[in-house]
């Protein structure tokens, strides 16, 4: 029995089990020691960092963004405001999986690839860690009740109120007022560093018009804030903050009225309207047609709306008809008949007899008279400077552009504001062109021909001016020389705004200062010098102004021009048969100021009006002119009217106006 069992031996599996036991213990002992010390250096020796960790989980400093300045016109009424808007915001850090977030949002509200490709953009711009970025704007009720109601499912998203810009008249200040939309890279880049600390928290900057030029009025001061947020990035509450410091309000010299009006003026013609009140350099009015909605741009314009902008080439809306230039046409004959009278080549009894055609000696090439192509016979016959620049004299105008020569003409335009630009907040407008013998070498290569200068005395060839300028321009006139830079800002604040012009322009000074008056005259004549017994002596715009409005309670000085689109000669456009297409009609142009020849009144708004491919600018830009100037006299102003014809043109009486 003892060779078949063994007996147990209790000794050695005692041994074997203290053995163990003490193994365990040491293990035990040394795991315990070592949770001692991590404890000991977590809670002692890096207490400081998880602290500061633990409170950056809970706690978050982030930007508050100003409220944008408000944008008026000169009446109070607002041309850009700041709209309350809830907007669905996500914090990349909070987020685990952004597509299956995507997946989700998706089935509860609609999100289209406009807006994710535009939230990756404002990702990739993103500056402040744990900072919100805008995924959609704009939600309706409920759009955020189905996004709070499953906000469990959705870490990282909120929901989250803000401001941003409308525009009430929408198109009627696209180009004026311009619009703001989203700061890009580039744009972010080109800040300074405490600029873009200033730009922290706010996702849009003026990027046209008024709202580019006054960008530092108009934005404010960035405030901060520290917020509790629970794991789901939501604000629990706020503990500290310094509040923002709201954008300044801007009040412009436009007139929402004379705006509207302007608009309804031009109907389906594609054009600019420019309305300038000399006494102050004011822009009441500058209304480019087509236009678009500034609005898209706010938010985030779409990819399909865009394209329909960018690829109208026909109406081309985003393209600013007032600041870009054309050739002026006629506009341009009353500054070359003064240059005419200052400089001494011609005087109040200068006349030449008008064939219909002018030569340059020795040349036997004809420059036709544009304005008698429609016309039946020969010239404008006994022609002098009155008669020249109501009647349109081409022929005139070639004799007297190559009797004063491009030098002069080019010197004596320049006072005027042709060539440059001294408008004081729009420094965005093109200068055009005033041609030059320098001009023409440094941007053709070639010498000046007298051709050219025929050409440039009636406001083609080279000569290329913007509705702008010739609003300046016909302004100075309406002053008698007295220059006053045009301007948007009115005031700040409720404060009259008087810009510092660094180097103004200076007065035009002429020989004689019935100049003027004898300018004026011949303007007003223009459009008020009625059908006689004379073979076509009137004015070019009588019978589509005064003949057509025969209780007209004031008068008003003009000048219209039309500018040909593409090179076309005298023979072919006298043909009845010639057709010409839309697009290759003459420009038609008309400048004018009112009250004209008025001993009591000066001035009070002086108007260019572009319309292309309009072809007449009598029949056609003039009664739009006439439509802005009676809304502005008649209504806003609302002014009684009287002529004393014997009271020298010097004794004029500026108004009291409310500038």
């Amino acid at each position: 029995m003892v060779g078949k069992w063994q007996l147990k031996d209790h000794e050695a599996e005692k041994k074997l089990f203290n053995h163990r036991l003490v193994v365990a213990g040491v293990f035990i002992v040394v795991l315990f020691a070592a949770l001692i010390l991590q404890l000991v250096n977590l809670q002692i020796y890096q207490h400081e960092y998880f602290t500061a960790r633990s409170d950056g989980n809970r706690m978050h400093s982030q930007y508050v963004p100003p409220a944008r300045g408000l944008i008026f016109d000169r009446s109070g009424n607002l041309l850009a405001e700041n709209q309350p808007i809830f907007t669905l915001t996500v914090v990349p850090e909070q987020v685990e999986s952004f597509d299956e977030t995507l997946e989700i949002l998706n089935r509860l509200i609609r999100l289209t690839d406009d807006d994710i490709e535009q939230f990756n953009s404002r990702l990739q711009r993103n500056r402040v860690p744990f900072s919100s970025v805008p995924l959609r704007y704009i939600l309706d009720e409920e759009e955020k009740s189905k996004v709070a109601v499953n906000g469990h499912l959705l870490p990282g998203i909120s929901i989250e109120p803000q401001l941003v810009r409308r525009y009430p008249l929408a198109g009627l200040t696209a180009h004026s007022v311009g619009y703001v939309s989203e700061i890009n890279r580039e744009e972010l880049d080109s800040l300074s560093d405490a600029e873009k600390e200033n730009y922290g928290g706010t996702n849009h900057r003026g990027k046209t018009g008024i709202e580019r030029t006054y960008e530092d009025l108009l934005h404010g001061t960035v405030g901060y804030e520290i917020v509790e947020k629970n794991n789901r990035g939501q604000v629990m509450r706020r503990l500290d903050r310094t509040d923002p410091v709201a954008g300044k309000n801007i009040t412009l010299h436009m007139d929402a009225q004379l705006q509207i009006a302007a608009e309804n003026a031009l109907g389906d013609f594609r054009g600019a309207v420019v309305a300038i009140d000399p006494n102050t350099g004011g822009i009441l009015a500058m209304v480019s047609k087509p236009t678009f909605n500034p609005n898209l741009f706010v938010t985030g314009i779409s990819s399909k709306d865009y394209d329909i902008l960018v690829k109208d080439e026909v109406n081309t809306p985003l393209f600013d008809r007032t600041t870009n230039p054309y050739p002026p046409g006629s506009t341009i004959k009353p500054f070359l008949g003064l240059a005419g009278l200052h400089h001494e080549h011609i005087d109040y009894d200068f006349a030449i007899e008008d064939p219909g055609y002018f030569r340059l000696p020795g040349v036997s090439y004809r420059w036709g008279d544009y304005t008698l192509r429609t016309q039946i016979g020969g010239g404008h016959g006994h022609t002098d400077l009155m008669k020249a620049i109501y009647q349109s004299c081409d022929t005139f105008f070639y004799d007297l552009g190559n009797r004063m020569g491009i030098d002069t003409i080019h010197d004596f335009m320049a006072k005027f504001g042709f060539g440059n630009n001294f408008a004081v907040d729009i420094a965005y407008a093109r200068t055009g062109v005033l041609p030059s013998r320098e001009w023409k070498m440094a941007s053709r290569g070639e010498p000046w021909y007298p051709g050219d200068t025929i050409n440039s005395s009636i406001g083609q060839g080279y000569m290329w001016a913007t509705p702008l300028q010739l609003a300046t321009a016909v302004s100075i006139i309406a002053n008698e020389g007295k220059v006053v830079s045009p301007r948007m800002l009115k005031a700040v604040d409720g404060e009259l705004f008087e810009p510092i012009i660094e180097n103004p322009m200076p007065d035009v000074m002429v020989n004689d200062s019935d100049y003027w008056r004898y300018i004026e005259d011949a303007m007003t004549m223009v459009v008020h010098r009625p059908f006689s017994d004379q073979f076509r002596d009137y004015g070019t715009a009588y019978e589509s102004i005064a003949m057509a409005d025969r209780e007209m309670s004031y008068k008003m000085a003009g000048k219209s021009g039309s500018a040909q689109v593409v090179g076309i000669s005298q023979d072919i456009l006298s043909s009845s048969d010639i057709m010409v297409s839309d697009l290759n009609k003459d420009h038609g142009l008309f400048i004018s100021f009112a009250p004209a020849q008025n001993s009591q009144i000066a001035p009070q708004i002086a108007i260019a009006v572009f319309v292309e491919n309009g072809e007449h600018g009598s029949s056609v830009a003039g009664p739009i002119a006439k439509q802005v100037i009676d809304t502005y006299l008649l209504d806003i102003l609302k002014l009684d009217f009287f002529t004393v014809e014997d009271t020298p043109h010097s004794e004029k009486q500026v108004r009291a106006s409310d500038e």
